[in-house]
């Protein structure tokens, strides 16, 4: 037994043949809704980071080389190579221990911060990515076996594993990986290494590195609020797990590590399956996506039509034909008198009672909801309108407005984008529990600054809706995020619900 093999049996998990997708990975034993599924630090993994402003400057680090959180305004630094950057000197411990003790100085931040300059800027992440790998590859292949840590030899190994679609790769796409691989090759950023073997052309290794990680690699995300944080390449995970668009796993960042969580109960030999792309777009925008990155077409349950949650995909995706259309109830100026639409609380409703009570048929209450309702209020254009209504309100709001109807404005748009998140994802998935906890907060700021809530809103603008909707955020983010993490610029979500009860008893 190999050294996946022996970590994936651990799990519970078993990698099974499979006739139409090669192979699937299936649960050995029963799995709760929230129970960990697997848990390893990625090959590799950066930060997001300030661009620096010309070839003379180094990138400057925008979040923890650890969690990445943002960074407070003073910070430690590795005092070695003085380019990883930490929240806290406890990221920092845990990091050196972890892993930066073998990272550290593997690679030239500032040779390859110099050449990253001569890409386009959408490219530079693909330079970081490809030499922060071939870096790991050569440590792996050039270090006494004993010394490697055992996550990193299973890494390198599914990395080897995986499949690069070089082949499918568009001609266009294929010319843009040459033109970093020529930077690459001219860094000289440190030893590098993209095959198990090391015998390779290095540029033409490059190419095939890039077309490997560009369809295998992991976007992260805040664990307090849904904002894009880094990047990670993570081969074992992208080795076992296939995609769905209605997924029953996720995978949260935290400490370093990518955690696979359970969305939902799971059976002994269910297959375990994670989302490759974002499930709001439409069934169209899905499909083209998975067959221009990822090299197939999907027919999971949402891409069904003959399901119940395919169905509401259907119903939403014919909202296309109407996307040039306004909804109907979109705020054109915010003197307007607020309105909601009923379909929104009538979605949201049996929602909460789903995740707070009793299991009830909400994928049928979902779609008998929708089926009256007007195409050009469903679409995904609507809820685009709907998500820049909410930044905006909130974007004044933090610069001072009190107006009663830029808040309540700010309560409607936030109850629209969690309506199409219910819609869409999985009732577990976080970005419904950090909807929820965001509206929450704006139905609370609302009651508390509005003298006089219209009375059309007062059974939607009153402490027994918060109380609902933070106790769903702490029950969905427990499943699929972790709420406790915290750092002194970033409280917990278990902090941000506690002080939302403690205010709303002590009014």
């Amino acid at each position: 037994m190999n050294l996946i093999e022996r970590l994936v049996k651990s799990s519970g998990l078993c990698v099974v043949d499979d006739a139409t997708k090669g192979k699937r990975t299936v649960a050995e034993r029963e799995f709760k809704r929230g129970d960990v599924l697997l848990s390893i630090p990625p090959l590799y993994s950066f930060p997001l980071s300030k661009e620096p402003a010309d070839s003379q400057h180094q990138t400057e680090s925008a979040r923890c080389a650890l969690c990445f959180l943002p960074l407070p305004l003073r910070y430690p630094r590795c005092s070695q190579c003085r380019q990883a950057a930490y929240c806290s000197t406890r990221c920092l411990s845990k990091h050196w221990t972890q892993r930066h003790y073998f990272e550290c100085g593997l690679t030239d931040q500032q040779q390859i911060d110099k050449a990253a300059m001569k890409l386009k800027p959408e490219y530079r992440a693909y330079l970081h990515m490809v030499i922060g790998i071939g870096a790991m590859l050569q440590y792996v292949a050039s270090t006494v076996p004993a010394k490697v840590p055992e996550w990193l030899h299973v890494q390198a190994s599914a990395w080897n594993q995986l499949v690069s679609h070089r082949q499918d790769h568009s001609q266009l796409l294929l010319k843009q990986y040459g033109e970093i691989s020529r930077v690459i090759a001219d860094a000289n950023a440190g030893p590098l290494r993209f095959t198990s073997n090391g015998e390779e052309d290095l540029e033409d290794a490059a190419i095939t590195a890039l077309c490997r990680s560009g369809c295998n690699n992991f976007a992260t995300y805040d664990m307090h609020r849904p904002q894009m944080s880094g990047y990670m390449c993570s081969p074992l995970v992208s080795l076992l797990f296939n995609h769905s668009c209605l997924p029953n796993a996720t995978f949260v960042f935290s400490n370093g590590m990518q955690v696979v969580r359970a969305l939902e109960d799971i059976g002994q030999g269910d297959e375990i399956m994670l989302t490759y792309t974002d499930s709001l777009l439409p069934h169209s925008e899905r499909q083209k996506r998975l067959a221009e990155v990822y090299f197939f077409s999907c027919s999971c349950k949402k891409c069904t039509h003959s399901t119940t949650r395919g169905r509401i995909d259907e119903l939403m995706s014919r909202a296309l034909e109407v996307s040039g259309h306004m909804p109907k109830l979109l705020p054109t100026d915010y003197a307007r008198p607020p309105a909601i639409d009923p379909w929104v609380v009538q979605l949201i409703q049996p929602f909460t009672s789903f995740i707070l009570e009793t299991p009830n048929e909400l994928e049928q209450k979902m779609l008998e909801v929708i089926s009256t309702t007007d195409a050009c209020d469903m679409s995904f254009a609507a809820y685009q309108h709907w998500l820049e209504c909410q930044d905006e309100c909130l974007d004044h709001l933090s610069r001072g407005s009190t107006d009663a109807n830029m808040m309540m404005w700010a309560c409607i748009s936030s109850l629209y984008v969690l309506a199409f998140y219910i819609l869409a994802y999985p009732p577990y998935y976080s970005l419904i529990g950090f909807q929820c906890l965001e509206t929450a907060k704006l139905l609370w700021n609302s009651l508390v600054t509005i003298t006089s809530i219209p009375a059309n809103f007062q059974t939607i603008v009153c402490k027994a809706q918060i109380v609902r909707l933070a106790q769903c955020a702490l029950t969905i983010l427990k499943v699929s995020a972790d709420p406790a993490i915290s750092t002194p610029s970033n409280p917990s979500i278990n902090s941000q619900i506690e002080l939302l009860y403690n205010q709303q008893n002590a009014s």
